[in-house]
């Protein structure tokens, strides 16, 4: 973080804040629209909004084939794969275990960044994310019993949601690795386009669905999803990631539980156990760990002359 690192903490916050309210929003439209009809409809309005933005403000789309490979590549690692993964991984586990299940995504965007990026694979970060992980299952701690008479509908749900870490973290070190230097928007176009199309096809063969059809709540919680929780998040996510390690960012899985959480009770009149308190704790004390502490000997040595 070695430039504007207010600007960068405040986009950092903003997207987890962003993403901690999509899940709300995402069962909202659930109930009034199939998974893969909601997840176009989104991508089409959020394509509309980042054209018109780059149109407007005259931001320049670059033509190089890394910016156009890259663009497909987040299609259907960052658009495509994970959403449509988790929105029916979700229709045959509970919230709460998808939540744990997704708390991986760190642990496998280390392995990948270290893999691609050559970042190192510390004990200290690993034991972080081992703390948030332990973190968000006290969380969810209640809806980890699952139904032992669905076994094979939550080992399916279980491997979906897997898919969807495992497609995501590729997301994540390939945008660190290959979006240097282009436009936040402007980055977005094409994964955006990408995931409309691919998600419409498959809304029209699978499901049929008639968005002409959906009340105006579903169209409500669809609007919300393109416009803030995609155009608005991704793009404060590509800011971020051009100037921190890519494993930092990934522990916004951590922090979106807490978020979801927090607006369940203001929101919704949930209650806040001291379970949760207890595993927010563990959460943050696994990042503070993970991405601010380092060994005295290291810091001495640095001082050293």
């Amino acid at each position: 973080m070695s430039k504007h690192p207010t600007r960068i903490l405040l986009a950092y916050a903003g997207m987890c804040l962003i993403w901690g309210s999509t899940w709300m929003a995402i069962k909202i439209g659930l109930e009034g629209a199939p998974p893969l009809t909601s997840i176009a409809a989104r991508m089409i309005i959020a394509t509309a909004v980042v054209f018109a933005f780059v149109r407007l403000r005259r931001i320049p789309i670059p033509r190089d084939r890394r910016f156009v490979r890259l663009g497909f590549f987040l299609g259907f690692f960052h658009i495509l794969f994970p959403y449509s993964l988790v929105y029916y991984g979700e229709q045959r586990i509970p919230s709460g275990q998808a939540a744990v299940l997704y708390a991986t995504h760190p642990l496998m965007v280390a392995v990948f960044a270290r893999l691609v990026l050559g970042d190192a694979l510390t004990a200290r970060k690993l034991f972080g994310i081992a703390t948030g992980i332990a973190g968000v299952a006290v969380i969810f701690s209640d809806s980890l019993r699952g139904d032992a008479s669905h076994g094979a509908s939550q080992a399916t749900g279980i491997l979906l949601v897997l898919g969807s870490v495992f497609a995501s973290a590729m997301g994540s070190v390939a945008t660190k690795r290959w979006s240097g230097g282009y436009h936040p928007v402007a980055s977005l176009l094409i994964p955006f386009a990408t995931g409309a199309v691919v998600a419409s096809c498959g809304a029209l063969v699978f499901e049929r669905a008639n968005p002409l059809e959906f009340d105006p709540t579903t169209w409500a919680s669809i609007a919300y999803l393109a416009v803030v929780g995609s155009c608005a998040a991704f793009s404060l996510f590509f800011y971020v990631i051009q100037h921190l390690d890519v494993t930092v960012v990934s522990y916004q899985t951590f922090i979106i539980p807490i978020i979801a959480v927090l607006i369940g009770w203001a929101l919704l009149g949930e209650t806040v156990s001291p379970r949760v308190g207890a595993g927010a704790a563990l959460i943050l004390a696994g990042i503070a760990l993970a991405t601010f502490w380092s060994n005295p000997r290291a810091r001495r040595a640095a001082r050293a002359p």
